[in-house]
């Protein structure tokens, strides 16, 4: 069953959960700790020269909000992270139109946004992956060895998003592979980021409840 949500009397596709908070900062606000967002999608697309600056999701047109729900609404890989990016450097030269060739790959899904209230029935939380390996302990084991002070609590992973941005940003494209499968896997668990500038080992082994490093 195809499952969607209602934001102001339009409904969407719900998110994919591996996007996680990328997609609030996509679709619904863009805060000043985008440079994570920017980060994840550098990597998935193999894009280094991507930059989000400028970017304000509040500037997406209709068509350009539709198709950014669509693919948001599918798992983050090579090819949603080119289309998000083909949005976002839409936005950022002021256009309000969107890829021809993007909306005929994504058409099906923007042909089943529902339009009545019949979409109420099926309003639900996206998708959730399931695995018999702690969907905390990639990430967790990730920020040990790179010494970035995590702490888990009430199903938050709190840890400093400009650390985070930095490493998704390695030199190292293994280490930067690795941190984002941990991420998507993080997400898809539905355990969300949230920033916590300046926090320390001492501090995230005193306020995690979940786990800390």
């Amino acid at each position: 069953m195809t499952e969607f949500k209602n934001i102001d009397g339009h409904y969407y596709p719900s998110v994919h959960g591996g996007w996680g908070g990328f997609a609030e900062e996509l679709f619904h606000y863009t805060s000043r700790y985008y440079a994570t967002t920017e980060a994840f999608l550098r990597n998935l697309a193999d894009d280094s020269r991507f930059s989000m600056s400028g970017y304000q999701a509040a500037r997406l047109s209709v068509v350009q909000r539709d198709l950014m729900a669509a693919v948001l609404s599918c798992r983050p890989e090579l090819q949603t992270a080119v289309v998000v990016i083909s949005i976002v450097d839409t936005v950022l030269r002021g256009d309000g139109g969107v890829d021809p060739e993007w909306v005929a790959v994504y058409r099906q899904r923007l042909q089943d946004l529902p339009t009545s209230d019949i979409a109420e029935q099926h309003i639900g939380a996206g998708d959730q992956a399931l695995s018999n390996i702690d969907p905390l302990d990639p990430f967790l084991s990730m920020a040990e060895r790179l010494l970035m002070p995590v702490a888990v609590r009430e199903r938050h992973v709190e840890v400093s998003m400009l650390a985070l941005a930095r490493h998704l940003d390695s030199p190292n494209s293994r280490v930067r592979s690795n941190l984002q499968q941990a991420v998507i896997a993080m997400h898809n668990a539905g355990y969300v980021l949230r920033n916590h500038p300046h926090l320390t080992h001492t501090e995230a082994l005193e306020i995690g409840d979940e786990g800390s490093v």
